[in-house]
């Protein structure tokens, strides 16, 4: 006769064996993977945190966020609980399952170590009961902020190996860019089946459960309330009906692109560093929807320097900023480097030993295990073209051109550019400039040609390598120019870091001017120029740097056209600056405008009766545009004449009958745009109209001045504001002082109304 034996799950959690089943992980990998738990719940709460060794078996882990609710310490470290989590909604963090802190707590048990809190003033032992529950007991008062957590485990001792990934994690949070994903969980990343689990597991009602979700509105609440009425819960609705509460959503919900998940450790690494985004879908089994789910690849491959021994090559994979919980095995032979890990197979050719690392930014990791070890095959076509492309440069720049046989001072400078890129950033840290990477760059030419790089040489140089290699990551532009935006009378400098964080204003112009010099705006924007002709005025103070082609790439990218003119000297020079905008929009197909060139050319300045001025022909051929016929290009060579030659009333006469000849088109939005801006407006003037009306009716002046008069006695009372301001900046010396004057102000106004 055959015996059932019957375990309830929790029980894995206990026993080292088991352990291993739930945490996705060798046994061996135990003592690291409980050391990543706590340091990503920490960076989860506060953003960082420290980690070290106490002795040869225990570690603290510690931040400085709000601390836990001692209320709950017994829940959480609880074997026995049901896995209660926020990462059913999907969003591009830490984390995958929530069992996080029961495989931290079962490592504690299975290796009869011990367990300590503290945190709101007190420190607790944790007591681990034979039930799977625990019972916290108060030991000692603490004056710490925030939360520690030490962790023994017993008969296992803590090695400095065991640290590495929860200090690659701190690593990747310290250097996290401010661009990190700010939004809310999207519905088309959920197949029926995953967003019914939500349903199911999130216990609310369901305009709270529609709030947590990407861009619902007024219009999305009142259709749920229709088919569902207004009292409906989430987890008593049934599979259909749950489909038919996620069409309402997505009805709604715009799609987030990969782009916007952030740009967490761009700056975390040395080497060669590349990025791509894509997107894959996850089909519904039972269910009419499926997911898109977008993610971000970002790569870097750094080889072990010449002088070093280690020919072993390493790899780190990363998920969302933490190391990923998955086998990884990376072998080098004859000049290929394989990879093998979570269903990635990528040989790299033309490689050397070195470390090889990558970061997956995604609201959805699919996973193999409890333990949230990573599936990479939906992502596996992008993840290997990133590596490679990597790999590609980081082999160019450390083999190929080699300090070992630089002839000259191009070679140096490329030779040489990877390291000054790691010297001058700060290993990857800080963002840089044009200027700086010049000095960082300047030592090893002098060294080697006992003369100093020519900075403009250098400058076209670092543009022909971005144009064969991508933009250099971290290296920024100062301003050299600006822009004009009709109706908003604002100007934006015209640099690498402005044009990054710029955005087109909707429905504002259709068109813009490059002038070559900048000192007509004035004269323009004093005559209303760009608002009757509904025209931006760009400058860059001669040439069109990068970041006025990148404002092509940004305002080719939106769904309004646009025409782009060009406004130039009449010289070699001149012609040259509307070849080059033209050709980058040749170079760079796709985008909706075109540029057309407004002169002023050789044979209307001439027509016009303006100065021309001479000069010597000299020894070298100034280059002209190629719409520039042999008579024109040969008097070039030696004459030449200036916008600044007209008036200011010939100059904005001249323009004015330029822009007629090319049509002047005023912007008007369709129709959809027209209606949704009506609605807008009268909607701001009626809630103005009522809340004024309603103020006058409640008596609102006469509260006010009662309210005013018990707020004056309160703050005048309040005697410990300089005290509370110190401490609060002590506390935090990113604040400002008056963060901590708002935060009295605030509990003062809660106390009178």
């Amino acid at each position: 006769m055959s015996i059932t034996f019957t375990r309830e799950d929790w029980k894995m959690f206990r026993n080292m064996e088991t352990l291993c089943q739930k945490a996705g992980v060798h046994r061996d990998y135990i003592p690291r993977l409980v050391v990543k738990e706590l340091v990503d719940n920490a960076l989860d709460i506060s953003g960082s945190c420290e980690l070290h060794k106490t002795n040869q078996n225990s570690f603290v882990v510690a931040d400085k966020g709000d601390g836990i609710n001692p209320d709950l310490i017994e829940t959480y470290f609880s074997i026995n609980r049901p896995m209660v989590s926020s990462k059913l909604l999907r969003l591009p963090s830490r984390g995958a399952l929530g069992n996080g802190l029961r495989v931290v707590t079962g490592a504690v048990i299975s290796t009869g170590g011990s367990l300590f809190v503290s945190t709101h003033g007190k420190t607790y032992a944790l007591i681990f009961n034979e039930d799977g529950t625990t019972t916290k007991q108060h030991i000692s008062d603490w004056n710490g902020i925030g939360t520690k957590i030490e962790v023994n485990l017993g008969s296992i001792q803590i090695s400095d190996q065991d640290l590495t990934w929860g200090k690659a994690a701190i690593r990747m949070a310290h250097v996290r860019d401010s661009k990190s994903f700010k939004g809310k969980t999207s519905t088309f990343w959920y197949t029926s089946e995953a967003f019914y689990e939500v349903c199911n597991a999130a216990q609310v009602d369901l305009l709270s459960l529609a709030a947590y979700f990407h861009k619902t509105d007024k219009g999305i609440h009142q259709q749920i309330e229709g088919m569902f009425g207004s009292n409906s819960i989430s987890n008593e609705l049934s599979f259909v009906q749950t489909e038919q509460l996620l069409e309402i959503l997505r009805s709604g919900n715009a799609r987030v692109k990969a782009n916007s998940l952030g740009q967490a450790g761009d700056f975390a690494h040395g080497g060669s560093y590349k990025k791509q985004s894509g997107t894959f879908a996850i089909r519904s089994s039972r269910g009419r929807h499926d997911a898109e789910i977008p993610f971000v690849a970002k790569a870097w491959v750094e080889y072990h320097d010449d002088d070093n021994q280690d020919s072993r090559s390493y790899m780190w994979n990363y998920v969302n900023s933490t190391v990923a919980a998955t086998d990884v095995r990376i072998s080098y032979s004859r000049k290929q480097v394989t990879i093998w890990s979570g269903g990635l197979y990528i040989e790299m050719k033309k490689s050397r030993p070195g470390i090889y690392r990558f970061n997956l930014i995604t609201p959805y990791m699919p996973i193999t295990s409890d333990g949230k070890a990573p599936d990479f095959r939906p992502m596996s076509e992008v993840l290997e073209k990133v590596m490679l492309s990597a790999n590609k440069e980081q082999y160019k720049y450390r083999v190929k051109t080699s300090n070992r046989g630089a002839r000259n001072e191009k070679e140096l400078i490329l030779s040489n550019l990877p390291a000054a890129i790691q010297k001058t950033s700060g290993n990857g840290t800080h963002i840089f400039s044009l200027r700086q990477l010049y000095y960082g760059v300047r030592p090893y030419v002098m060294e080697a040609l006992d003369k100093e790089p020519e900075y403009n040489y250098f400058c076209r140089l670092i543009s022909e390598y971005e144009n064969d290699y991508g933009e250099i990551e971290g290296m920024y532009r100062d301003p050299r120019g600006i822009m004009y935006h009709p109706h908003r009378g604002d100007e934006i400098p015209l640099g690498t870091i402005a044009v990054q964080n710029y955005a087109r204003p909707e429905w504002t112009f259709n068109k813009i001017i490059f002038i070559e010099k900048e000192g007509y705006f004035a004269s323009l924007k004093d005559v209303k120029f760009p608002e009757r002709y509904d025209c931006a005025l760009i400058t860059s103070k001669g040439f069109a740097n990068r970041a006025v082609k990148d404002v092509f790439d940004l305002l080719g990218e939106t769904d309004e056209e646009i025409t782009f003119f060009c406004v130039h000297d009449a010289d070699a020079a001149g012609t040259m600056i509307y070849e080059t905008l033209q050709h980058s929009t040749i170079s760079r197909p796709g985008r909706k405008f075109k540029v057309i060139n407004l002169g002023l050319d050789p044979e209307e300045a001439i027509a016009m009766g303006l100065q021309v001025e001479s000069f010597k022909r000299g020894n070298r051929h100034r280059p002209t545009a190629s719409y520039i016929n042999y008579e024109w290009e040969d008097w070039l060579q030696e004459s030449r004449v200036e916008l600044n030659a007209m008036t200011t009333p010939q100059f904005i006469q001249w323009l004015e009958n330029k822009m007629e000849e090319y049509g002047h088109k005023k912007v008007i939005p369709n129709d959809t745009v027209l209606q949704n801006k009506l609605q807008d407006k009268a909607k701001e003037i009626l809630k103005q109209r009522l809340a004024q009306k309603l103020l006058v009716e409640a008596g609102f002046d006469q509260q006010f001045e009662v309210a005013l008069g018990e707020l004056s006695d309160a703050v005048e009372d309040y005697r410990e504001l300089r005290n509370e301001v110190e401490e609060a900046l002590s506390d935090r010396q990113d604040r400002h002082w008056t963060d901590p004057v708002q935060n009295r102000a605030e509990d003062i106004v809660k106390r009178i109304c």
